[in-house]
């Protein structure tokens, strides 16, 4: 999100707009008062607590205004493994009531990161340690991506992590993520070395390529369903002054940005670059807005990285020569604007080469622009709708394969050409909006996908290398870090690696623990 949204929520910030869903049941108001008295865990338990910093926090920071309808019996606060082991014994006696865990809060999907149940906020479990060698560093997932990359910029070094700085580290990575380092480095997930988990039975385990290595796999991708990890070993990479940050456009340049972006995909000119294009309507008035996110991995953009683009006039112009981490800061000062509610769905095609690339890109913004104008929403309605188009070029799924050669869920490959991840963004006000906006952005992304299949059946990516399978282009089917409660995430790996999930997850969590008492995306069929 950009401009627009600074401009709306100027009046909004600090004004609740939204009312509960229900308050705590007796059950879940139980199960705290158990927590509170018989472990050391900071917990803080509605109603005697609601108004506690902590609990205040816990329960009205997210990303999407919608998860604030919740009321949580209790915040539970823990610091380490042994605390969400603790916390997780009591639970194991309380089968009825929900809980659900929290990182970042980023995630718009309601109820995946906030319940009425018990809420485990991972706030105070926020380090991030370097080891001796410089080698690898250990998060938690408490820590927001700015938060963690500036602990470790004095040491010259970084994670391959979220290209937003207020998202939360543990939702990214087990979404496996995806950063503006990751044609240099692989995706996120590729990156990790070790995950610290409890697991449903509150035991700690540890997972990576030598021990519980199928728990390891699976988490490479695979969100919430395992067990609660409370700590993620990653490796570092050198770091020091970058370029970037975003510029902002009018819609009049819209078809020289689209072909720039395509552009950039088909002709990459280097892993040391990136960035993603957004679009922006405000539905009350039409109002359009452009902004590009711009990152180069130094503190000079040489030649022939971003030439399509730098030409090009803009409305605002923030980029610049600075650190990694206030880059990333600077990024979720415009792309997280809270006081809305939020849906967020993704969907992955394939960057078409040269016309047929601009003239497909060109296409969707023209059929998402056709679709708000048809809504009848003029002076009627706050609705902001967001369209992001994220290069995925082939030098990131190589670049993983160098990283991890055991490779991850996305099961991404150079051989099917280059992608464009494709996500979009409704923001509304009012929860009797609800409905309407899912249905309208479901109707948007669905476009997005079945176009590309109607207009161009066959059609071969850009580097589509000869005798791949013409289907993969389009996997996986949706991005979990970018996909909308009703989406088929794991379905989109591959059925493969669909079954393999169900097996590890039955192996890990045998009584159902995690996907029968928490929301999110679960195996199902």
């Amino acid at each position: 999100m950009s401009g627009i949204l600074n401009t709306i929520t100027g009046g909004l910030l600090g004004i609740s707009i939204n009312v509960p869903s229900a308050l705590p049941s007796s059950a879940a108001l139980a199960a705290c008062a158990a927590i509170a008295s018989g472990t050391q865990v900071l917990t803080e338990v509605w109603p005697t607590n609601e108004y506690t910093p902590q609990y205040t926090y816990a329960q009205n920071h997210y990303w999407s205004s919608a998860n604030t309808d919740n009321v949580p019996a209790c915040v539970v606060l823990p610091q380490n493994a042994q605390d969400v082991s603790e916390v997780v014994k009591i639970l194991l006696a309380y089968p009825t009531v929900a809980f659900a865990v929290k990182s970042g809060g980023h995630n718009a999907n309601f109820g995946f990161s906030s319940t009425g149940g018990v809420l485990i906020s991972m706030t105070n479990n926020n380090s991030t340690t370097l080891s001796s060698n410089n080698q690898k560093a250990t998060i938690s997932p408490g820590a927001t991506w700015a938060q963690a990359v500036s602990d470790l910029e004095p040491f010259g070094v970084t994670a391959v992590g979220g290209r937003v700085g207020d998202v939360g580290v543990g939702g990214l990575l087990l979404g496996c993520g995806l950063s503006f380092l990751s044609a240099q480095y692989g995706l996120p997930c590729d990156n990790v070395l070790d995950y610290e988990v409890v697991l449903s039975n509150s035991s700690i385990i540890h997972a990576n390529s030598t021990s519980n290595s199928d728990l390891f796999g699976a988490l490479k991708g695979g969100g919430n369903l395992f067990g609660i990890v409370t700590k993620f070993t990653v490796k570092v990479v050198p770091i020091g002054t970058v370029w970037g940050g975003y510029r902002t456009y009018s819609s009049s340049y819209a078809s020289q940005l689209l072909a720039a972006t395509q552009d950039f995909t088909e002709n990459f000119p280097g892993p040391a670059a990136a960035l993603f294009t957004t679009f922006e309507i405000l539905a009350d008035n039409l109002d359009q807005f452009i902004t590009v996110f711009y990152f180069y991995n130094g503190p000079v953009v040489p030649p022939g990285v971003f030439d399509k683009f730098l030409p090009i006039p803009a409305t605002s112009d923030m980029t610049t020569s600075q650190s990694y981490s206030s880059l990333l800061s600077q990024n979720a000062g415009i792309a997280s604007q809270y006081g809305f509610r939020y849906s967020l769905r993704g969907a992955t095609i394939p960057n078409l080469p040269s016309t047929n690339g601009t003239d497909l890109m060109m296409a969707n913004y023209n059929n998402w622009i056709s679709y708000v104008l048809s809504q009848g929403l003029l002076q009627q309605s706050t609705y902001i709708f967001t369209l992001i188009y994220q290069p995925m070029m082939i030098s990131i799924p190589a670049a993983s394969a160098v990283v991890n050669p055991l490779g991850n869920l996305l099961n991404l490959s150079t051989t099917y050409g280059d992608q464009m991840w494709m996500a979009g963004t409704v923001a509304w006000l009012e929860s009797e909006m609800d409905t309407t906006a899912h249905s309208m952005l479901t109707d948007i992304m669905n476009d997005v996908a079945s176009y590309a299949r109607t207009k161009y059946p066959g059609a071969e990516a850009s580097n589509f290398e000869a005798g791949g399978n013409i289907q993969h282009e389009y996997a996986p089917a949706i991005f979990m870090n970018d996909a909308m409660y009703d989406q088929q995430v794991f379905k989109g790996y591959g059925s493969d690696t669909y079954q393999r999930l169900k097996v590890v997850q039955r192996k890990y969590d045998p009584i159902g623990f995690f996907p029968g008492r928490t929301s999110g995306f679960n195996l199902t069929g």
